[in-house]
């Protein structure tokens, strides 16, 4: 697998192989495991990961399960899952506890039979050991192995993965933990998948953000109809992707360009870069800095943004005014403003950034306050609205909007919207 050096406006091209003219080469299906998952305790984010990890390689997932950690719900799984796909991923349930029943799953439906690899079991106990602690009994079980297939090595837990191949699908069996299903993927699973194919296939990842689904299908309409180009509207919660795929590169990149002339404000990435990677990209291009002033979000904002490596370089501060005293003593709110528009108003929002830009001799300040709900609205008010600001010290911008009426949307929504927003002033769009 190769990346291909080819841009269109601002489209990147990735070259991947299939084998097959019009079609993905290699379907899979993914069947993520665990009582946690079913019963909403966990979100199965693993699912999400290794789905998108999969099409970015060619690989098309057509079946997804999600079962309980019983052994026969598992086996089932299995079978429905390679009787479709030509690969199959499970995660979950290869830990020691009792109800880590995956393992003895993977026997039943190979027809396999654990033994003892005493070699791994020294080796996990030597860390145990380095660690100060004495190995639990219950983790020897993770020094069974099937005596068929083979062992997908884990670098950063002690659950080590299984494989094997029947009837021509490949099965691969991974711990739930992200972290270590995720690195057990990138250097054992997906390398592999890459060599089962033979001919190029260019794919483009278009990252979008405040515009709806049904609003951007209608403002591309005219240029998809009839396109011999594999479009994807892919909608999640702080945006929309869209994936153009076909064999022929000049396709893709000549529809891509004609995207990016159509709905180009909406567009801050592509591939999987996000909204604040690109913003902050965008700071350090132009050596701008930022501080910020949050109420309702909670410094939501602030941790996206210093979540990106590097973010020194722009990133000066931010203050958490949660209270009216707190936006008055550290971002120099007026009274006269709070007691006459409210702490939730354009008005507020402005000073606040105004106050940030001052307070951090930052070139830009911005700021959020809202109702986050559930309650605390009224009618001119109500919950979901919020009010942003953005201080430049040549254009202030100040607007509000309603969102929804759960907290935790409202909040995600609000940071997003208040990245956004940065990332237009920059490219000269408010």
């Amino acid at each position: 697998m190769g990346y291909h050096d080819g841009r269109c406006r601002s489209g990147t091209l990735r070259r991947y192989h299939h084998a097959s003219s019009g079609a993905f080469s290699v379907n899979s299906a993914i069947v993520t495991i665990g009582d946690e998952l079913l019963g909403g305790y966990t979100i199965d984010s693993n699912a999400t990961w290794i789905g998108r990890k999969l099409i970015d390689i060619g690989v098309r997932t057509i079946w997804k399960s999600t079962v309980p950690d019983q052994k026969n719900e598992i086996v089932n799984a299995l079978s429905i899952a390679t009787e479709k796909a030509d690969v199959v991923i499970c995660t979950g349930g290869l830990g020691p506890t009792r109800d880590d029943v995956t393992r003895d799953a993977y026997c039943e439906f190979t027809g396999a039979e654990l033994e003892m690899d005493e070699q791994y079991l020294k080796e996990l106990s030597a860390r145990f050991e380095r660690r100060g602690v004495d190995m639990p009994e219950s983790n020897q079980s993770q020094g069974l192995v099937p005596d068929m297939g083979s062992v997908i090595p884990n670098p950063k837990g002690s659950a080590r993965g299984l494989s094997c191949s029947i009837d021509g699908t490949w099965i691969c069996i991974l711990p739930g933990v992200p972290a270590e299903m995720k690195v057990m993927m990138e250097e054992s699973i997906l390398p592999e998948l890459g060599q089962m194919s033979t001919n190029d296939l260019f794919v483009t990842n278009i990252r979008t953000t405040g515009v709806m689904e049904s609003k951007l299908h209608d403002i591309l309409n005219s240029v998809m109809v009839g396109s011999p180009v594999s479009i994807s509207f892919l909608p999640g919660f702080s945006g929309v992707d869209l994936r153009l795929t076909s064999e022929d590169k000049t396709l893709v990149k000549e529809l891509s360009r004609q995207v990016y002339d159509l709905a180009g404000k909406y567009i801050y990435a592509e591939d999987w870069k996000t909204l604040e990677e690109s913003v902050g990209d965008c700071l350090r291009e132009k050596s701008l800095t930022i501080a910020l002033a949050e109420s309702c979000t909670g410094g939501l904002l602030g941790d996206r943004m210093t979540n990106i490596p590097g973010s020194s370089d722009y990133f000066l501060g931010s203050v958490v005014c949660y209270s009216n005293e707190a936006k008055m003593n550290l971002m120099g709110v007026r009274k006269e403003t709070l007691e006459s528009f409210g702490s939730v108003s354009e008005e507020v929002a402005a000073e606040m950034a105004a106050g940030a830009r001052e307070k951090f001799n930052a070139d830009i300040g911005v700021s959020i306050t809202g109702v986050a709900g559930p309650n605390g609205g009224t009618k001119e008010k109500p919950v979901g609205y919020t009010c942003f600001g953005l201080d430049d010290g040549i254009k202030p911008f100040s607007r509000s909007v309603t969102f929804y009426r759960d907290r935790r949307f409202n909040k995600e929504l609000s940071a997003q919207t208040a990245l956004n927003s940065v990332r237009l002033r920059i490219a000269g769009q408010i």
